[in-house]
């Protein structure tokens, strides 16, 4: 399905515009339900529409941005410089609008598909692919805001969505049973599509986004049961066979103290599993990939993936904006599978002595997990697949399209599309494998305890990045464990939008929102943490057309 942004763009000539010769009859600025669902194509464009709710997935890096995991620096691209730095009230608006803008289309689509001549097998596939997405949209509305209005009807008048919200339970309820209803009416796999069918609600996406939910609202059974369902559904971690002289084009051998030449390759072999999963090249033969949002190239800003632009430094002609922190660096374990000990930050400044690093400063990049020399560009790293030749540097009081941290992300950005701005033809994936897996672990370790089932979880994300197998002696107990699970998963997810909710639902964020600084011990960003940031406001123009969500609003804090 991954022309189905070019049937979107279809869809929304042939709903707006008349297919009657007496024009003057049927107005071409609304849409003409009379004059639709004639056809089975009409259908097949209609039920494409919905998924326009997965549109620009991308942008959920920069929910990393609202988090510790790193800094968004420009405010005029997301709500993540303000919601990073606490200035959070009802001015701006963390999704609200453009999520209801979806519900309405995918209202429109359930209460006028029995109209379109098609089959009953597919007329019940589509409103459960339909049903699916509409579930997942009031999860994140509901988890981001708390009470929200839950409307499931169609609606012409405005008016109509002036109600009281839901309480967020039974908002929760809601998505539960939409999500377990469509499960039996979604295929398996789109095996009779053309090309990459990832974009598409299958009957593991569904389980997928179901975990997701019963994970964040800590119904453990409940999520260890449907993490089970797509783990028995044949989807596997990503990983090459043999590496090229291509993916060894980075010499990591200063950073890395490699045993053998088995060691090497097992390094290799890890960095180009993680790295290249996310790249376009790969999608048609990736068995990690889920749910994605699916992109093109040739399109300028229309569905290209932004992040080849949003993350490279300007050095490779990108802007910097969502750049990583120290605190996500120093998350990263290392190589040998222990925690990493960070320097101070006032001696990491003096080590890296604004560009004029010592070897004391490199010495923070040593012998560290495969996954940050994968994923974050640190002053000396090269990146010759991107650029030959190029090697990262960073000074403070450079451009705006700089980073202000001193680090930017690799991770996500595909080096074929180095050329041309926001034209990334690289999908995002919205949920992969090795989130299941995760998620199953810190289920499975909340209801019972540790057990082999978990450390196997764990073992196969790791094993596929060429880590070792988690410490079974240092990780017995549920507590270890459970930190084991959750800076595995910060590793692992880094800059994918998982740890804003994360963060949340663990009740840290009090505790790791603090400021930020670049790698000169410069502040950053100051960061504040009230407590109600668990919810976000509701905009003030919803407000302005819904005064019944005033109330609710006021419970929240704002």
């Amino acid at each position: 399905m991954k022309r189905s942004k070019l049937y979107i763009s279809i869809l929304s000539v042939s709903l707006f515009m008349s297919c009657s010769k007496k024009l003057e009859l049927t107005p071409n600025d609304t849409i003409s339900t009379a004059s639709f669902w004639k056809s089975s194509n009409d259908a097949r464009l209609a039920l494409n529409a919905c998924y326009g709710y997965l549109q620009y997935g991308f942008n959920y890096a920069y929910d990393d941005g609202k988090t510790d995991n790193a800094y968004a620096q420009y405010p005029w691209e997301s709500t993540a410089t303000y919601i990073s730095a606490g200035n959070v009230d009802p001015s701006i608006d963390a999704g609200y609008a453009g999520k209801y803008q979806s519900i309405r289309t995918l209202n429109y689509f359930l209460a006028n598909i029995d109209k379109a001549p098609i089959d009953d097998q597919t007329r019940k596939q589509y409103i459960a692919e339909a049903r699916a997405i509409r579930a997942f949209a009031y999860y994140e509305l509901t988890a981001t805001f708390g009470p929200v209005p839950l409307i499931k009807e169609q609606y012409t008048d405005p008016s109509e969505t002036a109600v009281d919200p839901t309480p967020q339970a039974d908002v929760i309820n809601f998505v539960i049973t939409e999500l377990q209803a469509a499960v039996p009416d979604l295929p398996a796999s789109y095996s009779g599509g053309t090309g990459n069918e990832s974009g598409r609600i299958t009957s593991g996406a569904a389980w997928a986004i179901l975990t997701r939910v019963q994970l964040h609202f800590a119904k453990y059974a409940d999520a260890v049961a449907s993490a089970q369902k797509v783990m028995g559904q044949g989807y596997e971690l990503f990983r090459v066979a043999a590496v090229s002289a291509a993916d060894m084009s980075d010499d990591f051998s200063t950073f890395v103290d490699f045993a053998d030449a088995a060691d090497k390759d097992k390094f290799y072999k890890g960095l180009s599993s993680y790295e290249q999963q996310f790249w376009a090249a790969n999608e048609q033969s990736n068995p990690e990939i889920i749910l994605a949002s699916q992109a093109i190239t040739n399109s300028s800003y229309a569905w290209g993936n932004g992040l080849n632009t949003l993350l490279p430094t300007s050095a490779l002609g990108g802007w910097s904006s969502i750049t990583p922190t120290q605190s996500l660096v120093n998350a990263y374990w290392n190589r040998n599978g222990s925690a990493f000990a960070p320097q101070t930050p006032a001696t990491r400044a003096i080590n890296f002595n604004d560009g004029n690093a010592n070897a004391a400063f490199y010495a923070e990049f040593k012998n560290r997990d495969t996954r940050l020399y994968a994923s974050i560009q640190f002053p000396s790293a090269t990146w010759n697949r991107y650029s030959s030749g190029f090697t990262f540097t960073w000074k403070s009081g450079a451009n705006n399209n700089n980073s202000k941290t001193g680090y930017n992300f690799r991770k996500l950005v595909d080096p074929v599309y180095n050329t041309t701005e926001w034209d990334g033809a690289q999908d995002f994936p919205i949920i992969r494998y090795a989130e299941i897996l995760l998620a199953y672990a810190e289920a499975k370790n909340e209801v019972s305890g540790p057990d082999a089932s978990i450390y196997d979880a764990l073992d196969d994300i790791r094993d596929r990045a060429g880590m070792p197998a988690v410490d079974r002696v240092a990780n017995s107990s549920k507590e270890t464990l459970r930190e084991f699970i959750r800076n595995e998963r910060r590793i692992e997810l880094a800059g994918e939008g998982q740890r804003y909710y994360d963060i949340r639902r663990w009740n840290i964020a009090a505790t790791v929102m603090t400021g930020i600084t670049d790698l000169n011990n410069s502040s950053v960003q100051a960061r504040v943490w009230n407590n109600n940031f668990v919810l976000m406001p509701y905009p003030q123009s919803a407000i302005d057309r819904n005064a019944k969500l005033k109330t609710a609003q006021a419970a929240k804090g704002y």
